[in-house]
């Protein structure tokens, strides 16, 4: 009987084992301020570790480009990727979740004397007249080819600030925060005054979200559990105190 009984709770318990070892691979890239060089102190791993510990799931990360990392979702072989922004297009193949963080995309402009020329823009087709850095794999790759834009793509924001600040590109559009910050780190107070954003931002106040495949096994009730446990960290306080600790604004 006692035999019996064992076996019984054995199999009873085994889901729930599975459960808490459950571990899911992140693909994501160095994206300061939200991923930083050192990965497991960010921003977001560390909003992930706080999510995993109510959802029963341990999320492992994995630094690559942005295109591999749109194609791992899109092969499986991670369960999402962070952060991303929804697009139409990307709304066809893959599912998002709540916003992660709101934030201000704007473009970027420097000038040696620390004048701020007064072109802006109503429309994208408004900057085909200048050059335009960019990033690889970005959202904005489509926008940028239905206006006609000249953009020279390169690998990250480091290298299209710098190209900006030699005068190689004319724009750069980029997360407003994340811009600021990395001017802040790579170049000297006196050249940081010479950068600035036109006033039209490029999008106002959009999340960055967790971007997974439709098509991942269980996707909807993952997302779903993902969500839930996400809304109970910022209810609690938690979120807020993950938002200050990495020197971030709150926004709603």
């Amino acid at each position: 009987m006692f035999y019996r009984l064992v076996v019984v709770l054995t199999f009873l318990l085994l889901p729930l084992v599975a459960r808490a070892q459950e571990s899911l691979l992140i693909a994501t890239n160095i994206y300061p301020p939200y991923v930083n060089d050192d990965v497991e102190n960010s921003f977001l791993p560390n909003l992930f570790t706080e999510i995993g510990a109510r959802m029963g799931v341990r999320f492992r990360f994995e630094i690559m480009p942005w295109r591999r990392c749109q194609q791992e979702v899109e092969n499986h072989n991670a369960w999402g990727a962070i952060p991303y922004r929804k697009t139409e297009l990307r709304e066809q193949t893959f599912a998002f979740s709540d916003p992660l963080y709101l934030q201000d995309s704007h473009f970027f402009a420097y000038d040696k004397h620390g004048n701020e020329p007064r072109y802006n823009y109503a429309e994208l087709a408004d900057l085909r007249g200048y050059r335009i850095g960019g990033v690889y794999g970005y959202y904005y790759e489509s926008w940028f080819e239905e206006a006609g834009l000249n953009v020279d793509y390169a690998h990250s924001e480091e290298q299209n600030l710098r190209r900006l600040q030699l005068g190689r590109i004319d724009l750069f559009p980029t997360a407003t925060t994340i811009a600021w910050y990395q001017i802040r780190q790579l170049f000297p107070p006196e050249e940081v005054a010479n950068f600035y954003t036109l006033e039209t931002p490029l999008i106002d106040g959009a999340g960055l979200h967790l971007m997974t495949s439709k098509t991942f096994p269980n996707n909807d009730v993952l997302l779903k559990r993902f969500n839930e446990a996400m809304a109970e960290i910022k209810s609690s306080g938690t979120y807020t105190q993950l938002v200050e600790k990495h020197g971030l604004t709150l926004r709603y």
